[in-house]
């Protein structure tokens, strides 16, 4: 055993984060994540899936995604029979035996020859069948064939424009983009559907609406809304839609928020819910913008003490919290939209906001009041600001 499993579960325990978390978090279902931690690998539906999710989940829970992969591939090794010509000795054999097996093995080959040539007749009757039966099939629809001739998936090309339609788990579709296909796997239908796009697990929800930009170019490709869940099968709506192409400008701040990161320079694949923006308002006019990508992510502050200085902050909708900090003492705590931030003796403090240093923001300041949310990006509002600015109110006693 390669420990695996225990090295995931201990370390989301060690976080502190639950299984519904992670499925918050990743969008893989849940059934997926509580496999991996338990070495239950047989119930994925494919190698490049169950890669696919050890890689991301690693990757939630600070791991490194190749590490992890790696130990899986060891542990399937482990996992695989020794061959039974290794566990046997070869027991020696007679010049008479040899040569009684020779003669089995020519009548042996005799009657295969004999069968070969009449069953090729037959392969050849069936082929004509099917061929026959190929031109009958919709053209945008293709299905794989079980030995026992059953259907266990419907391939669906989406030359339209709109497609309204059922589908069932196993069903994929494929989404010819700039002369490239793109393959979305419905994985899992209950209360919500749970899909992969090019192997990175999404899940939505009854009447959501999402939009996918498969290139990677700012530019959204394709619109996926639910219309109704039935028993065993769900409705959908598949648009392919186009919008402008993201300014020039936006695109090397993307660049430069991932960089050291271990990661590629924009995400695999863009998907975002419709809408998800306009709750929010457009980043205000004089805020120091901290960095800008396509999804909201936890809001991380970190403060060290150059100076005794007081700090007082409220995390989302949460009670005030209090702190005062003498030389070198260290604060840090997260936040899910929005952190106000108090401070005396503000130019003591040196400010870091996800890993971006703000130490000379407070400049000489005595008193500091401070907002760091996410907002809407004015230029483009399909993606996030996290911007930080001075407050005028102070905040609640």
């Amino acid at each position: 055993m390669n420990q695996l499993g225990p090295i995931f579960k201990e370390k989301r325990e060690k976080e502190g984060k639950s299984i519904d978390d992670a499925v918050k978090e990743t969008k893989i279902a849940k059934k997926y994540l509580i496999a991996i931690e338990n070495e239950n690998f047989d119930i994925f539906p494919g190698e490049t899936y169950l890669i696919g999710f050890i890689r991301n989940y690693a990757q939630f829970l600070g791991l490194d995604p190749d590490e992890m992969v790696q130990r899986y591939k060891s542990y399937k090794i482990q996992e695989q029979p020794t061959p039974i010509e290794q566990l046997t000795a070869r027991p020696k054999r007679s010049k008479y035996f040899i040569l009684i097996v020779i003669i089995l093995a020519i009548i042996a080959g005799s009657i295969l020859a004999y069968f070969k040539i009449n069953s090729r007749k037959i392969e050849v009757s069936s082929s004509e069948i099917e061929k026959k039966a190929e031109k009958v099939e919709e053209p945008s629809k293709a299905r794989a064939k079980t030995k026992a001739g059953k259907e266990t998936e419907n391939v669906i090309n989406m030359e339209e424009s709109e497609l309204i339609k059922d589908f069932k788990t196993g069903d994929k579709i494929v989404v010819p983009v700039k002369g490239k296909q793109y393959k979305i796997n419905i994985d899992e239908i209950s209360n919500n559907l749970d899909f992969t796009v090019e192997g990175i697990p999404f899940s939505i929800e009854k009447n959501e609406v999402v939009e996918i930009d498969f290139d990677r170019d700012g530019r959204k490709d394709l619109l996926l809304k639910i219309n109704k869940i039935n028993r065993g099968s769900i409705n959908l709506t598949i648009k392919r839609i186009y919008k402008s192409e993201v300014k020039g400008s936006l695109m090397p701040e993307i660049a430069k928020s991932t960089e050291g990161e271990g990661q590629s320079k924009f995400p695999d694949v863009v998907i975002y819910k419709e809408g998800a923006l306009n709750a929010i308002p457009a980043t205000p006019e004089g805020s120091f913008v901290i960095l800008t990508g396509y999804e909201k992510k936890d809001i991380e502050v970190s403060i060290v003490a150059k100076d005794t200085c007081y700090v007082g902050y409220i995390t989302d909708k949460e009670d005030k919290k209090e702190k005062l900090l003498n030389v070198g003492d260290k604060l840090s705590f997260k936040a899910k939209d929005r952190v106000f931030l108090t401070l005396a003796n503000a130019g003591a403090v040196e400010l870091s906001v996800n890993n971006v240093s703000l130490k000379n923001l407070m400049g000489s300041q005595v008193i500091a009041a401070k907002e760091i949310a996410w907002y809407k990006n004015k230029e483009n509002s399909e993606m996030c600001d996290l911007a930080i600015r001075d407050v005028k109110t102070v905040l609640k006693q």
